[in-house]
């Protein structure tokens, strides 16, 4: 069908933790189920059947969430990032735009919606294990399927070593990249990157799963001004009790003087 042909896909993220969620899921579901089953002293039936409840309704709900974020949710998160951007510095449509660990261009594309004359550019090392179907093509396919890939283009590099120029965006984002940097050393690198290609006035618009408080520390100490956090509000605050921490989805925006 051509119309389900022209509808972009962002991927799932994670693809293995949402993979290992489900699969936990449906093996608590089934421990549930077939305890009663087999003939178990009673009390062991029990423990064994409500500890597979538990299992199946953590991993499925967990895996579920995972799946609604990088389908439904995420969409929605971009727009809500980019207008915010415009509140520190209106939008034109003349911009030069990055998209840092771009994935399959969601930030980048949302960004040359908002453009006429400016360039989206989106960087990635193409890790599927960070995102499924990570790859320059995908990219290529999601801006083509939201009208505007005379406005973007797709390099390959590291986030910790951008190949351009100092204060060459007038507008740079990040969504859910920096916490999979090895160290705290490399995402804090990533970090001073990010801020190196921003022209004064220009703005950083960074969304991640953790360590928010940490980037924020970072850039105020690098001079950024005009700082917002989002701290996801009660969805953040439930993921993130859920998670063990490790899952708590919140953002932020800075301003290069």
């Amino acid at each position: 069908m051509p119309f389900l042909e022209s509808r972009p896909d962002y991927g799932i993220d994670a693809p293995g933790i949402r993979r290992g969620l489900l699969i936990a899921g449906g093996a608590g579901l089934t421990v549930a189920v077939l305890t009663n089953l087999v003939g178990l002293p009673p009390r062991l039936a029990l423990w064994m059947s409500a500890l597979g409840a538990f299992i199946a309704v953590y991993g499925l709900f967990m895996g579920g969430y995972m799946t609604y974020g990088s389908r439904i949710g995420k969409l929605r998160a971009r727009e809500v990032l980019l207008d915010l951007v415009s509140t520190l510095r209106p939008w034109t449509g003349n911009e030069m735009a990055l998209d840092v660990g771009c994935g399959r261009g969601l930030m980048m594309v949302g960004a040359a919606r908002r453009l006429t004359v400016g360039r989206s550019i989106g960087i990635d090392l193409w890790r599927e294990e960070d995102q499924s179907g990570n790859s320059p093509e995908e990219a290529r396919a999601n801006a083509d399927a939201e009208g505007v890939a005379d406005r973007v283009q797709i390099d390959t590099g590291d986030a910790r070593k951008l190949p351009y120029p100092n204060a060459s965006f007038d507008v740079v984002m990040s969504h859910w990249v920096v916490h999979n940097l090895p160290t705290k050393a490399d995402q804090l690198r990533a970090l001073d990157e990010m801020f190196r290609v921003l022209r004064p006035g220009g703005v950083l618009a960074l969304a991640d799963i953790g360590n928010l408080a940490d980037y924020q520390a970072h850039l105020l100490s690098k001079g950024a001004s005009n700082l917002r956090f989002l701290d996801g509000g009660a969805e953040a605050a439930i993921m993130g009790a859920l998670s063990g921490g490790t899952y708590r989805p919140q953002a932020l925006l800075a301003q290069r003087p």
